[in-house]
């Protein structure tokens, strides 16, 4: 996604970072206006229409720290290499915050944008460079693991608040000025376990997994949960990220019960079956939609039916039931966000966010708007007028109603979520909890 889109009277500034390599800045601020009273908002009075990026000259990096501006808001996201598509759709949702299309509001807000190349060197320097030389207040930054850690030893380097939109817990151990506002693993998981159990009456699981740092945590995090409600899991099996025949680690999972398949040809059954009768009630596989979609095949292929499929966000896609929904029927996963929820405040997002883009928000978009929004929120309190007076105000945060649900912050500065149970019916999906 091209910033092209912003208004023509936002002011631009492109900058680069340079250490070892550039990072590229943007700014968007809200043009003065004095409305009159009595207008309205409409559709019309928030459509973007288009905007060249002027190119500019490197700049030499000075590390010197002038007055705050507190109107002024960062952000480090991805605008280039392999993420950039889900750092633009970010950025165009902390603009969608700030208000900047909104040709009738007075909000007063500056949006400074910084390319972290999905590196963390490039993090590290963006971070560096909104603190000292633009002198944000605070900064927003979608980052995977490594890229985390970086920013948040930066942010706590040069005392910024800084709000991470990451899934890698711990960053904000020890970090006074680091806040992480993301459902965790953990959150997701605690809330996938309750549900099985106190809704689906399942407490004896399986577990599939691919063979990769996600995975192996995962099953970690899962055992913990199932432990703390009083289940158990019966298995945990392993499988190549690259597969996709699951022929042997079904009949694994499933206590070498697969009797019927021809070992010349695996996919070929010799003769129809029964469910087969195994020895858990849920399967948990904490993997992408595609390969969730060739396991549930597989597993109906081979009779192995009866049994509830649990997920994580990362089967949240539009693609999920596409084809092949009727394998994945009662299927139930965590995610921090549903376009067709029951919270009137995620609809209205929904809405807006189609009528400015033409597209309907993901989860990182959600994340990155409810983000955006709680520090607007803050610093609209007249006596906070430092980054540690924001920082303090920050945690204190509680029950933020927003597009992702309500959201508060624990001493540890983590953002406390209820997770979006979401449940496959009817070949569609559903909001249960």
């Amino acid at each position: 996604m091209k910033i092209n889109r912003i208004l023509t009277s936002i002011s631009i500034l492109m900058l680069v970072v340079l250490f070892m390599s550039c990072a590229r800045i943007g700014t968007f601020e809200k043009p003065a206006q004095n409305p009159p009273a009595e207008e309205t908002k409409t559709q019309k009075d928030i459509q973007p229409p288009e905007v060249t990026v002027p190119k500019v000259e490197p700049f030499l990096f000075k590390p010197l720290l002038g007055k705050v501006d507190r109107y002024t808001v960062g952000c480090v996201l991805p605008l280039s290499g392999s993420y950039a598509a889900e750092g633009s759709k970010a950025l165009d949702a902390i603009l969608l915050a700030a208000g900047i299309f909104d040709q009738v509001s007075k909000a007063p807000w500056k949006v400074i944008a910084a390319d972290s190349r999905g590196v963390p060197e490039g993090a590290k320097e963006a971070i560096a460079h909104l603190a000292n030389d633009e002198n944000v207040m605070a900064i927003i930054a979608m980052a995977g693991t490594l890229e985390a850690i970086e920013a948040a030893r930066e942010a706590e380097k040069w005392k910024v608040p800084l709000v991470l939109i990451t899934s890698k817990e711990g960053v904000t151990a020890e970090n006074y000025y680091v806040f992480q506002h993301f459902l965790t693993p953990t959150q997701q998981i605690r809330a996938l376990t309750k549900y099985a159990l106190d809704n689906m009456n399942v407490a004896i699981f399986s577990i599939l997994y691919p063979k990769d740092r996600y995975g192996a945590e995962m099953v970690k995090i899962f055992r913990e949960e199932v432990q703390k409600i009083g289940g158990k899991v019966e298995k945990a099996i392993s499988y190549s990220k690259t597969q996709t025949d699951f022929t042997a680690e079904i009949n694994k999972v499933t206590g070498n019960k697969l009797t019927s398949v021809d070992k010349a040809n695996p996919k070929k059954k010799l003769e129809a079956k029964t469910p087969l009768s195994v020895g858990f009630e849920a399967l948990f596989i904490p993997d992408s939609y595609l390969r969730v979609k060739m396991i549930a095949e597989q597993l109906a292929f081979y009779d192995v039916r009866g049994i509830k499929l649990l997920g994580t966000n990362l089967w949240n896609s539009p693609d999920l039931l596409k084809k092949g929904a009727e394998y994945l029927e009662g299927a139930v996963f965590a995610d921090s966000f549903y376009t067709i929820s029951y919270y009137p405040d995620t609809n209205n997002f929904v809405d807006i966010y189609y009528s400015v883009y033409g597209r309907e928000p993901e989860y990182i978009e959600a994340l990155a708007y409810d983000s955006a929004g709680m520090i607007f929120k803050v610093l609209e309190k007249n006596d906070v007028q430092t980054r540690r007076d924001f920082a303090s105000a920050l945690i204190q945060v509680d029950n933020y109603k927003g597009v992702t649900g309500a959201t508060s912050f624990d001493a540890d500065r983590v953002a406390q979520k209820v997770a979006f149970i979401l449940r496959v019916r009817n070949g569609k999906l559903e909001q249960v909890k």
